[in-house]
């Protein structure tokens, strides 16, 4: 199964330590749900997500399952982005990266984690290799979903690997 970031809009008096339970996901990783549509969910590659997780340290968040604050998204469960500011700061720094990835070719090839093989002295870094129009449509899309969370009082649920 691919490692796939899952990222909906929910209501935040359904968010709890269960929230999970009413999703499924298929063998590509995508999330399902009744009344779940294109518009208010997004996918977003795991290597992708490391790529951009410093900027990502800058949201207040919520780890449902334990209640725990933070400022990240839970690598490998659920994180609750609730709070206005919260999801103001993460429109804002999806617009950032939608703005330098949109000056970028159509192929967008991004360094990411060394690499090193049994007996390799010097190692390598792993190519990432993304179709601009495509990683653009996601990033925008989670930038209206976070506005609109805002206005309707909602929050975003992200669904790590």
């Amino acid at each position: 199964m691919p490692m796939i970031h899952n990222f909906v809009i929910e209501n935040k008096s359904d968010v709890n330590e269960d929230v999970h339970t009413s999703y499924s996901w298929d063998r590509n990783g995508k999330i399902h749900k009744n009344r779940l549509t294109r518009d208010n969910q997004a996918h977003l590659d795991d290597n992708f997500i490391s790529y951009i997780h410093d900027s990502l340290q800058r949201l207040e968040t919520r780890n449902p399952s334990t209640g725990e604050e933070s400022r990240r998204l839970n690598n490998y469960g659920i994180t609750v982005i609730e709070d206005e500011q919260g999801l103001q700061r993460f429109h804002q720094i999806l617009n950032a990266w939608i703005d330098l990835f949109s000056s970028a070719p159509d192929s967008i090839i991004l360094r990411g984690d060394l690499c090193i093989d049994d007996g390799d002295e010097k190692g390598y870094y792993e190519k990432l290799m993304y179709n601009k129009t495509n990683l653009i449509i996601e990033l925008k899309k989670l930038v209206r979903m976070a506005v609109y969370a805002v206005e309707h009082g909602k929050c975003i649920v992200h669904f790590g690997i």
